[in-house]
Order: C-alpha cells, then structure tokens, then sequence
C-alpha cells in the first residue's frame, strides 16, 4: 500500500488523513506523528474548559467539507446538546464547545482507522523531529549511519529514535504557540503570576478572585480566558489591552423565518465573485478591494442587509483573489489590514460575548487601546508592575496585576523558530514564503524547496501556508484546502478516486 506520514494530528492532519481514506479507491497506509494522547484535537480544541466554544455552527466544522453534516449527525447520536443546554444561544444558534469537537475529531479518526477499502489510520504518538529525503546531499549522506530501508521518498524521524518511511509526507503542525511579547524577557516566561499560554496552562481557576488581572490580546482567547475566570466567580479588575484596541465582531444571527440557508462552505468559495469584487481586480489592489468592500457594505444596508453578507463573500473569495494579488499588496495585507480583517473573521461566540459584555457594563472588565512599555518583576509572591502607554494621548500609567495572561495569537512565531521546520530549510526542502508568513507553497500545497523547485511528495497543509494561499486559518478553510489536493494526492499515489 501506499505509505503516507502526516506529522500533526489536530485538525489539519485529521481532515487530511480522513478525507484521503474517504476517497481512495485504493488501500492506503496512514500514519499520524502526534504527541498527543489522541489524533483529533489539536491546539485549537485542546481546552476543556466549559465556557471555551468554537466560533461557528455544526454545520460549518467538518472533516470533509463534502459531507457538512459530520459534525452535526454526531452531536446528536451523542446527545451533546442535552449535555450542554447553554450551548443553544438565546436567538437560536449552536456553538459547541471546543472540548465537545475535539472528541468528535478524535472518534472521527478512530472510525476511519480501518475502512472497508483496507485503508488504515496508524496514531504515533510522537514528535518528528527531522525528515531525511531519498536523495540525500554529500554532506548529510556522511552523516547518515543507515541506509534507507527500501524506495521510499521521505523518511521521518522522532524522538524516541523511531524511522517512518513513506511515499507521501504532509506537514499540518497547524498553529504555532503564542509568543510572549518583546517586553517581557525570557527570564519572566516562567514567572509564577504569568501564564504564557493559556491554551496549555491549568492555571486560570487559581488566580486569586480579588486580584487585578492584565490580559494581553483582544482575541477569541482572551474572551475564552476570561469567561473562565468569570464563570469561576472572579471579582477583581480585569483589563483587556492590546494595541489597537480592537475586538472581533458579534456572530450573524440566523436566517430570518422563511428565508433560504446559507449553501454549504465548499459550494460558496467556488461561486464567482459578485460584481463589487470584479470591479476592484484590474489589477487588484488591497485599497481597492478594502473600498469595493465597504461601499457594497453601505449599499447593502440601505436595503436592510448587515454588514457580514458582503464581507463573508470577500471572506469566500479569497482563495481565488489572493494569486492574483502582487506581493507587494500581500505584504500589506499582512502588515496594515490583517489585525481589522481578524476582527470580522473570527467572531466571537454569542455565549463568551454576553458573559464579558455584562462584566463590561458593571466595569469590572475594560478594553484598552495601549502598548506595554515596560515590565518590573519583585520576588514571586510581588504583583508584576506594568507601565502602559494609551495609544492616541501617549499618557503613561503603571499598575500592579496579580495575574497576565498572555493572548496575543498563535501565529507569531517565525517560521525558522519551529525546530522541525529548521531542520527542513537547514537541508534547503522548505523555504519561508516571500510574504513574510508561513512556508512557500504553491497551488497544490507542494512545498517549495529554497531553490524554488517544488516537491510533489511534500506537501503542506493548514496555518503555516498562509502567506502563500491567504486564509487556511479556520477548520473550514483547512478542510476546503485539504478537499482541492487530495485528487491530485492520489493520482501521485495511483490511488485514484
């Protein structure tokens, strides 16, 4: 059988793994390099916090986006909404909880494990720790002790010493951890009143209920960190900063009685783009397409439409739009419109939004616009003192908080700082994409070695294209992208559909 090895196992490998089962008319071998008790999860599900939900309906979070039920037909085989009555918002939408999708995931994988073509599903649980190529230079060949064990394209190394050989390697590490910002040495990361990651950490339910709190970051996390802490009966000062000042957008209520359902995710980003987008492609231009947006906006609610319909369509779009964009206007993409464009991407769950807008209104919980100018650590059991700077007036203040924690995203970090994929550029088989962001690929995920030549038997999938492809961010968009190269995956593989 064809021997495939996807190292990551949250979602970006999951939907790969089960989406090339599900369509290979042939037997493949499947093997996914996770560290994690079970494939499925990830960074993004990892949580178990009860206030901590994924920010869209069932029907938008599938494996396989050509079958948008998956999600949904499991919730109610297993009687999750009766598990979780306040996962129904008061106008009538569903967003689960992040704990309840990752177990989906997880049983997803396990299903799938032994399929009736003889495919099979292998969990490793293990970290790679290097990929040695067929074809090795002079330079690693002295320093190989063994020879590979037979034709296989790739062979990947772990860390417990293991040796997976295969035909087919896909990255999808997804998400990289959040990054402490620049102000706070190496020394503080593990200062005991820190929590550097909230998504790893234990932490949050032991911060004491009076203490002040500075959460960094305006994210979906932060509104995660802080329904836990108030959930858990928090009464002290909580205060929300990050240099914008900015924070993501309310969720779209649903249809209106009697109106049509949103098609399906995969049949939206195939559509042609609607006119005001047309009109802005000649060339396309960041400014243009921004300008085309927010006139149709304004179009749109003078005929009683919000605002999402027009900016879910650009959303929808932008698979299509981003090759035709110069680098020049990703670039600033990247470094000017990419914090507003989160904001109305990733929206905030009903649930989280009512529970730190009513801690807003009581002003226990304050949004500020302000930059960390400095951070004085004392012994452990001293407040940290924060100096902030208010963004506009520039006026200074210094405070003490009990507890930071950190939110400033997931995505920070350079790609040279992830050590799997240092040692890839180290042997020149992957390169950082030209925009600044993730890792070079072209249209079918192949990735791009340093000298541009592109690798069929190397594909890479999920966050770390993004500088490449545009938005595979969200579980949808990773599925849709999956979705496009699994055909061109199995003819390379003579599996075909």
């Amino acid at each position: 059988m064809p021997r495939i090895v996807i190292i990551g196992g949250g979602f970006s490998g999951s939907a790969a793994a089960v989406q090339l089962v599900r369509r290979s008319a042939h037997a493949l071998a499947i093997t996914i390099v996770e560290p994690r008790v079970h494939a499925g999860g990830g960074l993004a599900y990892s949580s178990d916090e009860p206030d901590h939900r994924i920010n869209g309906q069932p029907r938008m979070h599938s494996l396989d986006p050509a079958e948008p039920g998956m999600f949904a037909d499991w919730c109610e085989a297993r009687g999750a909404l009766a598990a979780d009555p306040d996962a129904r918002a008061p106008n009538g939408t569903l967003f689960m909880r992040r704990s309840t999708f990752r177990r989906h995931l997880e049983d997803a994988v396990v299903q799938h494990s032994a399929w009736p073509t003889g495919s099979t599903i292998t969990h490793k649980r293990d970290s790679a720790i290097d990929v040695l190529p067929s074809r090795l230079r002079d330079a690693d060949r002295k320093a190989e002790t063994e020879a590979m064990p037979d034709a296989a394209a790739w062979r990947v190394v772990t860390a417990d010493g293991a040796h997976l050989p295969c035909d087919l390697l896909i990255l999808a590490c997804g998400h990289t951890r959040a990054r402490l910002p620049a102000p706070f040495a190496a020394a503080l990361e593990k200062h005991p009143r820190l929590i550097a990651d909230p998504l790893f950490s234990p932490r949050l339910p032991m911060v004491p209920p009076d203490g002040r709190v500075l959460v960094l970051g305006s994210s979906l996390t932060a509104y995660d960190a802080v329904s836990t802490l108030l959930s858990a009966g928090h009464r002290g000062r909580i205060d929300i900063v990050s240099r914008r000042g900015l924070r993501p957008r309310p969720q779209r209520p649903p249809p209106a009685p009697g109106a049509a359902p949103l098609a399906p995710m995969l049949e939206r980003t195939a559509w042609p783009p609607e006119a005001f987008i047309r009109h802005a492609m000649h060339p396309p231009t960041v400014r243009k397409l921004l300008c085309a947006l927010r006139e149709e906006i304004r179009a749109q609610a003078q005929a009683g439409a919000a605002w999402d319909h027009a900016f879910d369509h650009l959303r929808d779009m932008l698979g299509q739009l981003w090759p035709l964009l110069s680098l020049v206007e990703k670039q600033r993409f990247f470094r000017q419109l990419r914090p507003w464009y989160d904001v109305h991407r990733f929206r905030v769950p009903p649930q989280n939004s009512a529970i730190v807008h009513a801690a807003e209104q009581r002003g226990q919980v304050r949004f500020r616009a302000a930059a960390i100018q400095s951070v004085s650590a004392g012994h452990a059991n001293a407040p940290l003192l924060i100096m902030l700077r208010e963004r506009g007036t520039g006026a200074a203040s210094e405070m003490a908080y009990e507890r930071i924690i950190n939110c400033t995203g997931v995505d920070a970090t350079p790609v040279h700082a992830v050590p799997l994929y240092a040692a890839l550029m180290q042997r020149a088989l992957v390169s950082a994409d030209v925009s600044g962001v993730g890792l070079a690929v072209d249209a079918q995920c192949r990735a791009l070695a340093t000298d541009g030549t592109s690798l069929p038997t190397l594909r890479i999938i999920g966050p770390p294209t993004a500088g490449a492809q545009g938005d595979p961010l969200g579980s949808a968009f990773i599925a849709i992208q999956v979705h496009r190269i699994v055909p061109d995956l199995l003819k390379l593989l003579g599996a075909n559909l």
